[in-house]
């Protein structure tokens, strides 16, 4: 419940920026988005699946939260190179700039949750997001209401969710790891940074391949055409959020199950999970089949409904996400790094490629069917790896990483 309301919530902003301050602003806030979650993959480093899988213990937790401090400081001056070299405005670029921190305080966030998953106190990250939901989505939209500035309700986004994580993540986490007296750290840093670095490439990339068709379609087609396909995007992230039930809490159990040798308990898993994302899919496509132009129109007005088409490959778009996201996890868990990393690599490549030529010929469309194609060949990959690394341990054979 809490993983819904803050998802919800964060698609709340975007849906409040369209109706107060219009496409424009939600173009701006969706080059933000997209920007920050390109770069915000830094700063995680791929570290939570890998955190919350590291039964034996191998780094204590102050490793895990130190090295979140240097991967935001690194995340944050990487943003701020991209933003000179495309020179926005002044007004954009420090949008997008602070919103990056915004998303920075996500990032910490995530590593004291990741103390709790192993806890396995998911009850203390539930209300977490509950509280930064509603906190924020509220201190958001009185900031705009009152100033009918993007730059300040962004602000004010920052500072209310790092006030959470301080006052809450923060004092719960150390209820289960008592940092500090952990004095074992220091050396191991640079070797989980080392040993994490092909996750955090990855996360990098993927992050990109999502994100790369909206910075193409905001050069070819502007920004307004970007916030107009953002917003076809928001009703979508019901699907995301609805597999994320799922999978999300399940890294510990998947990492127990090899752990203990249960290949069966962990195929049977996979299984379970593999199945709830196709129903939900069958389900996502032929409901917003049904319903999604009139939901689009309900919650946007008239304005929206020539662009309805977008919708049904954006939901495509999203539940390739989803099931991409698990794989992803399944082989951090399989500790298959380079597998990761390489399959990724091909799926970028196959976007940033292809990305102008398709937006040049379907318009905002081509950046959902690009998209589409190069999660497509993420996922088959990962598939393919996923079989044969659970066949080969089954059979007690050892594979490469």
């Amino acid at each position: 419940m809490g993983n819904f309301i803050y998802l919800f919530s964060q698609w709340l902003l975007s849906y409040c920026v369209v109706k107060l301050l219009g496409f424009e602003d939600a173009g701006i806030l969706s080059l933000a988005t997209a920007i920050a979650g390109s770069f915000i993959g830094i700063s995680l480093y791929g570290m939570r699946n890998f955190q919350v899988s590291d039964i034996e213990g191998k780094y204590p937790d102050k490793t895990y939260i130190v090295s979140r401090f240097v991967t935001s400081g690194i995340s944050l001056v990487v943003c701020m190179a991209f933003v000179a070299f495309n020179a926005y405005s002044l007004y954009i670029s420090v949008c997008i700039l602070v919103y990056m921190c915004f998303k920075i305080s996500e990032s910490v966030s995530d590593v004291y949750q990741g103390i709790l998953q192993k806890a396995m106190r998911m009850d203390y990250i539930g209300r977490s997001f509950i509280a930064k939901g509603l906190v924020t989505l509220a201190a958001f939209v009185v900031a705009i209401s009152l100033t009918q500035n993007l730059l300040i309700g962004i602000v004010v986004l920052g500072i209310s969710s790092f006030a959470i994580v301080f006052f809450y993540d923060r004092r719960k986490a150390r209820k289960f790891s008592p940092v500090e007296k952990d004095v074992a750290w220091r050396p191991s840093v640079t070797a989980l940074l080392k040993e994490c670095l092909p996750i955090a490439v990855f996360v990098l990339i993927f992050n990109m391949i999502a994100q790369v068709p909206r910075y193409f379609l905001e050069i070819n087609m502007g920004v307004e055409a970007l916030g107009i396909y953002a917003t076809i995007a928001m009703p979508v992230v019901i699907v995301q959020v609805s597999a994320s039930f799922v999978f999300a809490p399940l890294t510990t159990p998947f990492a127990q199950h090899l752990s203990d040798g249960n290949i069966e308990g962990f195929k049977a898993l996979f299984k379970k999970v593999v199945l709830f994302i196709a129903g939900l899919s069958v389900v996502s496509l032929v409901g917003f089949g049904i319903l999604g132009d009139w939901i689009l129109v309900l919650l946007f007005g008239p304005v929206i409904e020539p662009y309805t088409y977008l919708l049904i490959p954006l939901v495509i778009c999203t539940i390739l996400v989803a099931a991409s996201w698990f794989l992803s996890m399944i082989l951090v868990v399989l500790r298959k790094l380079k597998s990761l990393l390489f399959t990724s690599i091909a799926s970028f490549a196959v976007v940033a490629a292809g990305s102008m030529p398709c937006i040049l010929s379907f318009g905002q469309n081509g950046a959902s069917f690009i998209l589409i194609i190069g999660l497509t060949v993420y996922a088959l990959s990962n598939i393919i790896v996923v079989i044969y690394e659970v066949r080969s341990r089954a059979q007690g054979t050892k594979t490469p990483v």
